[in-house]
């Protein structure tokens, strides 16, 4: 049988989605979890590769496996035994042809920023502190222009070697976040007005496309970078990032979309 999971997890303390030789990872987890539960190794491939640090709300993985359990009792078995960092919020029956890799329609992440705030130790592990002030009307300008099919070969790490670094952007927004955009731990800071979200909405991400994304959109807000710099790194017209990636903590892996016949 064919499993689809949709799984929540903190990454603060993970090394990232994908299995490594040292360090915990959420692959890595859920396939323990399932060896012990199903008496065998399972191999489990998930939608989005996060990096270290950072955060899904609602990443999709899938896996082949002959359960031993009715399919309605395998995520409360899995959230026994996985460490409380990592959850699974569903499990159900895939298509044959599934895979929560290249199956997705759309992906969604959200990088949240908490400008000129002090750093709580309950939130930094969640969010963007930027002790500055931050332009927000010039950045949400800049974040609106990512809007459509780009090549976003500036915006991806240097060892990142792809087909192609074409991406095609749905929706793109810089703003105030309201409590109902935010994780729980940044909703208190949403509903003091202090707390902004980069959302974009596309049909496929690069390596640490949205972090070079988002640094670059807060050295534009704090007059570092003009438009022109940033219309210049969007067309590709000069290979290097604009500006350091932003810190892994504030991404979030925020939502799938997949064609009707996967769901």
């Amino acid at each position: 049988m064919r499993v689809k999971l949709l799984i929540s997890y903190d990454g603060a303390d993970f090394v990232g989605w994908q299995r490594q030789p040292k360090g915990r990872s959420v692959q890595g987890e859920i396939e323990r979890a399932l060896a012990r539960l199903l008496g065998g190794m399972v191999s489990v491939q998930g939608a989005g590769r996060t990096d270290a640090g950072v955060h899904a709300m609602a990443q999709t993985a899938s896996f082949e496996a002959e359960l031993n359990m009715p399919l309605e009792r395998l995520s409360y078995a899995l959230n026994n035994l996985l460490p409380l960092d990592v959850r699974v919020l569903a499990a159900g029956k895939a298509e044959d042809d599934f895979h929560a890799r290249f199956s997705p329609s759309s992906k969604e992440y959200r990088y949240f920023i908490a400008p000129g705030v002090k750093p709580s130790p309950f939130d930094a592990r969640y969010v963007w502190h930027c002790p500055g002030r931050l332009a927000y009307d010039e950045m949400a300008l800049a974040a609106g222009t990512l809007q459509g099919e780009h090549n976003f070969r500036s915006f991806c790490a240097k060892s990142q070697v792809v087909s192609s670094y074409v991406r095609t952007i749905y929706a793109a927004e810089f703003r105030l976040a309201k409590s109902e955009d935010a994780p729980e731990p940044l909703q208190f800071l949403a509903m003091r007005g202090e707390l902004y979200m980069l959302r974009l909405l596309g049909n496929g991400f690069i390596y640490k496309m949205v972090r070079l994304i988002a640094g670059a959109l807060v050295k534009l807000g704090e007059g570092k970078l003009s438009h022109v710099e940033f219309a210049q790194a969007l067309a590709y017209e000069q290979p290097q990032p604009p500006a350091p990636a932003a810190p892994p903590n504030g991404l979030y892996l925020w939502k799938l979309a997949y064609l009707e016949k996967d769901v």
